[in-house]
């Protein structure tokens, strides 16, 4: 055999062996596209959505109505003299919610109950129905627990850590924005990512009532209906409680605000073990320093220009037992600066009893720290 027909056959089997291999190839692409569709995001997904709820609830609106056939045969006499007569209307709402533990119990926020007459229905992604009993709810920090009447062990989610989150990863809003409109059970997501963390929303936002602090926000579409839902990490881990959006219109706009996980899972333990969320306290009252009199000021020896100025403590509570004094001004709180008596009180919402407490003080132009230990409510006695 000569070098030419050598050649040859070398050349054939090239292309004997690229021909036979192009369909492995094809193969390996169609394998790479189905890997990069079934990616984190649609395995996360996957693991959370058997677990999430709809909450159908309903409020009785009443309303002061004129009968019609007095109005018609007797419209000669003034309307003072028409006889109204109350009557009430059906108002539905819907809210999402989700399994969080073996024993069936759901985590919601406490705005998606807060006017329920009834809560009428709470579906599962599956199309099942189960009954619930409300075990109890915590307006300050928007957290309402329920707990789904069913003998089968249910699916639940796995929560996660919401201090190991990182701005711009991806997070998953899922829950149930269309209501009524769409038949089907199974509820919708959006992805986006978390946009930042430990938000400080204004108090004039939850009314000076709702603890709308340290949230963490995202550009995941949180819409009506979303709220009480999962916001879930690219592990599958929930992070959040989808609990509401800014916006001008009333529509999605990228702003959106969920309570953080580590939160509402140490207020739902406070719920289902004592059937409430035990009041943080830290036994004083006081006055923004800049709303005080300056006559005042000076009397008292008071230097600070901002904090809180301590006008009444308690003899048995924890910060007096510490060395606060009527007097002092507190210029933080577990080194957040505050300036106004409702900057104290959602540092104190948010906390639990036996956390750890440290005050900054001014007194009398002399700073030093005092630190106790939060204590369940009391009551101030003058």
């Amino acid at each position: 055999m000569n070098g030419k027909q050598c050649s040859m056959i070398v050349l054939v089997c090239v292309i004997c062996t690229l021909v036979s291999g192009a369909p492995d190839s094809d193969a390996y692409a169609q394998d790479d596209i189905n890997s990069s569709r079934r990616n984190a995001i649609v395995r996360a997904i996957e693991e959370v959505t058997a677990s999430v709820v709809t909450i159908n609830v309903v409020e009785i609106r009443r309303e002061r109505v004129v009968d019609p056939f007095f109005h018609n045969f007797m419209g000669l006499f003034d309307f003072h003299f028409q006889r109204p007569r109350v009557r009430g209307r059906a108002v539905e709402s819907i809210g999402t919610g989700f399994i969080f533990d073996d024993r069936g119990h759901i985590l919601t926020n406490y705005h998606v109950i807060e006017k329920a007459d009834r809560i009428t229905s709470v579906s599962l992604s599956d199309g099942r129905h189960v009954d619930v009993d409300v075990v109890g709810a915590d307006e300050r920090t928007d957290i309402a627990v329920l707990r789904a009447q069913s003998d089968d062990v249910l699916p639940h989610v796995r929560l996660g850590d919401s201090d190991d989150l990182y701005i711009g990863e991806w997070v998953i809003a899922i829950g149930n924005p269309f209501g009524a409109m769409i038949q089907d059970p199974q509820p919708s997501v959006s992805v986006g990512v978390v946009s930042a963390n430990h938000r400080r929303v204004r108090r004039e936002v939850g009314g000076g009532d709702r603890l709308y602090q340290g949230m963490i926000q995202t550009d995941a579409a949180i819409n009506p209906g979303n709220s009480g839902g999962p916001l879930v990490n690219a592990h599958g881990d929930v992070v959040g409680v989808s609990t509401m959006l800014f916006s001008k219109t009333g529509g999605h706009q990228g702003i959106g605000f969920a309570i953080p996980v580590n939160r509402a899972r140490r207020v739902a333990d406070e719920i289902i073990r004592y059937g409430r969320r035990r009041n943080p306290w830290f036994g004083f009252r006081g006055e923004a320093v800049q709303q005080v009199n300056p006559y005042t000021l000076q009397q008292l020896d008071i230097e600070a220009e901002s904090g809180v100025l301590v006008t009444e403590i308690h003899q048995s509570s924890p910060a007096y037992k510490a060395g606060l004094e009527p007097g002092d001004v507190i210029v933080a709180v577990n080194d957040e600066p505050v300036e106004h008596p409702l900057d104290i009180d959602y540092i104190n919402w948010g906390l639990f009893i036996g956390d750890r407490v440290t005050l900054d003080i001014d007194r009398q132009g002399q700073q030093f720290r005092i630190s106790f230990h939060v204590e369940e409510v009391g009551v101030l006695t003058g």
